[in-house]
């Protein structure tokens, strides 16, 4: 996401926006979150003012002793891995106020709600984050949350520790949902041409599907859909997901950015880089052994823009190796691998 601070009066700024479709947030400790949903066009400048309405906080007494409640200990354990991630940069996080967190367990469902955005230290990717958290669940379909995320950067202390930020972000992008979103945009912009505004398939296309050329085979993504999984059941049928037909997932949305668009279970998998150790101790199917995620939409069509960023994260439902990373694998919205 982009973000920015309001001074003491309350004015703010943003600047130097992509066009296309955001959901402006506005937060303050102590009062309620307000959001707006807008569209931006090139070189459009808008006025948006909020007020905010204070929050109704509950206060729970607090008992001082040597001994911690092992319950909520338990139960903080299971959501840090399960919403930061159990691999490296999940571990190494550490969330600074992890006292504004409930939970709540009822059967086989895990529910974890927090009074206050979390702030989370990321040492490996060299980010301190912002999270606001609306809801958590953890059941025997999977994990679900929702929130908007904010990042700042951490202050490097010397040109070593820098280089190393450099490569663990570098990292978390190749195989992301983001990277892969990024070069489907890739792909959209060689197929297709428009002439007087009129979408052109490039006639030289079929020589290009596929092949080295082809910007999914040349990032290392492979794809597979199953049209019949419309539900999003767990269970997972290799034998059911078959070759796109038609070679086409991407189309051009109303305010000229690309929109994804498919029916069914979509399975992309990364070959150019095997999965991380901690996953491969937790999953024993044949499918861990490489990068295996599933995608299905929950709206006809998701916007997103040429660097593979889009602004509704509920719209989009990951399992697999993307929904395994979790907050501590995620990037800033403007984040851009050319210039790090």
């Amino acid at each position: 996401m982009l973000g920015t601070t309001s001074d003491e009066d309350g004015f703010y700024s943003l600047t130097k926006i992509p066009p296309g479709q955001y959901e402006l947030i506005i937060s303050m400790i102590g009062f309620e979150v307000e959001r707006q949903s807008m569209i931006i066009m090139a070189n459009e400048r808008l006025t948006v003012n909020f007020r905010l309405s204070p929050q109704a906080i509950l206060m729970r007494e607090v008992n001082v002793t040597a001994k911690k409640d092992k319950e909520w200990d338990k139960s903080y354990g299971l959501f840090k891995r399960s919403f930061l991630g159990t691999g490296k940069n999940g571990e190494a996080s550490k969330i600074l106020n992890e006292y504004v967190l409930s939970f709540e367990k009822s059967g086989t469902t895990f529910k974890a709600k927090a009074s206050q955005p979390l702030i989370i230290d990321n040492p490996e990717l060299g980010y301190k984050i912002t999270y606001i958290l609306y809801d958590f669940t953890k059941d025997n379909e999977g994990i679900q949350y929702t929130g908007d995320i904010f990042f700042e950067e951490t202050k490097a202390t010397s040109k070593k520790l820098l280089k190393y930020w450099k490569k663990n972000r570098r990292k978390a992008y190749k195989g992301s949902l983001r990277h892969f979103l990024f070069t489907l945009a890739q792909r959209f912009e060689l197929r297709f041409d428009i002439v007087d505004g009129k979408i052109q398939e490039n006639p030289n296309w079929l020589s290009i599907s596929r092949t080295r050329k082809d910007p999914l085979v040349k990032e290392g993504f492979s794809l597979l859909i199953n049209k019949k999984d419309l539900f999003g059941s767990a269970i997972i049928i290799p034998e059911q997901y078959k070759t796109i037909k038609n070679d086409t997932l991407v189309f051009l949305g109303k305010v000229d950015e690309p929109i994804i668009s498919f029916e069914g279970r979509l399975k992309v998998t990364y070959i150019k880089e095997s999965p991380d150790f901690a996953y491969l101790l937790e999953n024993e199917s044949p499918s861990s052994y490489q990068q295996t995620s599933y995608l299905l939409l929950r709206s006809d069509s998701v916007y997103f823009d040429k660097h593979g960023r889009y602004s509704e994260p509920l719209l989009i439902e990951q399992q697999g190796y993307f929904s395994w990373e979790g907050v501590a694998h995620q990037l800033p919205f403007d984040y851009d691998l050319e210039k790090k």
